[in-house]
C-alpha cells in the first residue's frame, strides 16, 4: 500500500496493509489505519466547512498522528503550518496572527494558551472556542494549491513563512523516485522536528514509495540504548539526521554494523558534515552509504547530494554538498561569472517556492526568474567543480546550528527590546567549519546595576519565552 501524491489517493489498497507505516513516540500506525484515519480527519474538517487554501496549525512533537494530520491536509488542499512543542507561546501567536490561521490540530498533552478558534484534539474531537472566521484567510491557488507554510527565522525578530505548493512537492517526489535508491521495503528514521522540512524527506518518501517512518522524539534520542533497540528492533535502514545528530553516538558502543545490521544508508542535511565524522562512520559502517545533501527551505528539502567518502574528500580537500537535482540548475553569481570561483549559490527550479507569506518585498529581493524558471539567491556562498557544487560559507547573519536555521539578528533583536539593554549581538562560536555554541553579547543602559549571573539568568528567562530554545 502507498498513497499517489499525484493522483491523491491511496493505491494497492490490498496489499501490506498490515505492514508498520508509522512509529511514533505513543504508537504505531499501519497502513490500513493510516487511510482510515486520513478519511476520518478530513471528514471532520469538512464538517468545519474550513475553506481549500485556508491555512491549519499543527501542533505536537513525534506523535504518531503527525504525519497523518500532515497527509491528511495535502490530500484536503488545506496548507499545514507545522508548529513544535519546543516553540514559545509568543511566537506561535505571531504565526497564528500573520497567517489568520483559526484552526489548530493538537496533538501532544500540552493545553495551549494561545486561543485559535477550532481546536481538533488528539482523539479528533473538535473543540469549539468560538465563531471561526475563515473570510480575510483564505490563499488558494486552484492550479497550484499551497501545500504547507513554513514558518523560520526572521532577521528582524519576526519570523517569516516559505511557501511551498503541490508542485514542489511533486518536483522533489519525482527526484526520489528516479534517482535515489529507496523502495517500499525501506524503513526511515525521522529525527528532525516537523519545523524543519528536512522531516519531510523520509515522511513523505516512505508515503510515496509504501515504506515505513520511524518517528524520534527528543526522549527516546536522549536515551541512546533504547534508540539503538527500536531502530535494530523495526530493521532501520536509512539515518536521515544533521550530522551533528550522529556525532552525539559515536562513542556508543552499540552505534556500528553488527548492531544495526539493516542500514545502508546516512542521509545528512541541514548543516555542513566534520571529516571526522565521516572518517569514524567509514570505520563503524563500512557497507553503509553516507550521502550528504543540501538545499534551504525555499527549494522544498534539498536541491543536490552526493555519497561522502574519504577518497572524494582527499581528492578535492573539501566535503562537497553534491550534484544538482535533475530538473534543477545551480548557478554561481559573482563578479568573474566563472563558477569555479566563490560566489552566491543561486537555485533554479520547479522545486523552488513562490516567495514568502505576505512579504512581496523580501521576496522580489530573493526570488526571481532564469530561462522561464523560478530562482532564489540562498545566501550561501559557494563553487562548482567537475560539475559538483561545493559551500564554503554565508554572505549574512544567517547560520545553520544542529540543523535549525537561525538568524542572529533575531536574537539580537529579542534582546534589545529587553528593558535596561542598550545593544546585543550574537556571534556563533566555531570550532573549525562547525558551529559549539552561540553567544550574545549586551551591551547595558548606563543606569542599570546588577551582577553578571544574575543578569545572564535574567535576560534567559526573558528570552526562553519569545524565541525557540535551540535560539
Amino acid at each position: 500500500m502507498r498513497y499517489n501524491f499525484r493522483k491523491n489517493t491511496f493505491e494497492d489498497l490490498n496489499s501490506d496493509t498490515n505492514k508498520i507505516a508509522i512509529s511514533g513516540s505513543d504508537k504505531d500506525i499501519k497502513w490500513r489505519e493510516l487511510s482510515e484515519i486520513v478519511v476520518k480527519l478530513i471528514t471532520e474538517l469538512h464538517a468545519l466547512n474550513i475553506p481549500k487554501g485556508h491555512p491549519v496549525v499543527i501542533y505536537g512533537h513525534k506523535e504518531s498522528l503527525m504525519p497523518v494530520a500532515i497527509l491528511s491536509l495535502i490530500k484536503a488542499e488545506i496548507p499545514y503550518i507545522p508548529v513544535d512543542v519546543i516553540y514559545p507561546d509568543e511566537r506561535i501567536e505571531k504565526i497564528r496572527s500573520i497567517t489568520g490561521s483559526q484552526v489548530v490540530i493538537n496533538l501532544s498533552k500540552r493545553k495551549l494558551s494561545v486561543k485559535f478558534a477550532v481546536e481538533i484534539d488528539s482523539n479528533l474531537k473538535i473543540i469549539k472556542n468560538s465563531i471561526p472566521d475563515f473570510q480575510n484567510s483564505v490563499y488558494y491557488y486552484k492550479n497550484d494549491p499551497l501545500a504547507y507554510i513554513m514558518f523560520t527565522s526572521g532577521s528582524t525578530g519576526e519570523p517569516k513563512g516559505v511557501k511551498i505548493h503541490r508542485s514542489n512537492i511533486f518536483s522533489f517526489l519525482e527526484w526520489i523516485e528516479k534517482d535515489y535508491p529507496f523502495d517500499q521495503h525501506d524503513v526511515f528514521m525521522n529525527q528532525s522536528p516537523f519545523t524543519f522540512d528536512v522531516s519531510l524527506y523520509d515522511i513523505l518518501s516512505s508515503f510515496m514509495l509504501g515504506g515505513t517512518v520511524i518517528l524520534i522524539s527528543k526522549e527516546l534520542a536522549s536515551n541512546p540504548q533504547l534508540l539503538f533497540s527500536k531502530l535494530k528492533d523495526y530493521k532501520c535502514t536509512v539515518w536521515t539526521s544533521t550530522p551533528s545528530f550522529a556525532y552525539l553516538y559515536l562513542r556508543e558502543s552499540n552505534f556500528n554494523s553488527d548492531y544495526l545490521k539493516n542500514l545502508k544508508m546516512f542521509l545528512f542535511a541541514g548543516e555542513v558534515i566534520p571529516t571526522r565524522t565521516i572518517k569514524i562512520l567509514e570505520e563503524r559502517f563500512p557497507k553503509t552509504k553516507i550521502i550528504n545533501a543540501y538545499g534551504p527551505t525555499e527549494a522544498t528539502i534539498t536541491t543536490t547530494w552526493i555519497e561522502i567518502t574519504t577518497e572524494l574528500i582527499e581528492k578535492y580537500n573539501s566535503v562537497p554538498i553534491g550534484y544538482p537535482k535533475r530538473d534543477s540548475e545551480i548557478l554561481i553569481d559573482n563578479e568573474s561569472s566563472d563558477p569555479s570561483e566563490i560566489g552566491e549559490i543561486i537555485i533554479v527550479g520547479d522545486h523552488v517556492s513562490s516567495g514568502y507569506f505576505k512579504q512581496e518585498e523580501l521576496s522580489g529581493k530573493k526570488f526571481t526568474f532564469h530561462n522561464n524558471k523560478k530562482a532564489f539567491r540562498t545566501g550561501d556562498l559557494g563553487f562548482i567543480k567537475d560539475d559538483i557544487v561545493f559551500f564554503t560559507g554565508r554572505s549574512d547573519d544567517l547560520i545553520k546550528f544542529h540543523g535549525y536555521r537561525i538568524e542572529l539578528g533575531e536574537i539580537d533583536s529579542v534582546i534589545r527590546n529587553l528593558d535596561n539593554i542598550d545593544n546585543a549581538i550574537t556571534i556563533p562560536l566555531k570550532r573549525g567549519d562547525e558551529i559549539k555554541r552561540l553567544i550574545s553579547m549586551v551591551i547595558l543602559q548606563d543606569n542599570y546595576q546588577i551582577t553578571d549571573q544574575k543578569l545572564k539568568e535574567q535576560i534567559i528567562n526573558q528570552i526562553k519565552d519569545k524565541i525557540p530554545g535551540y535560539m
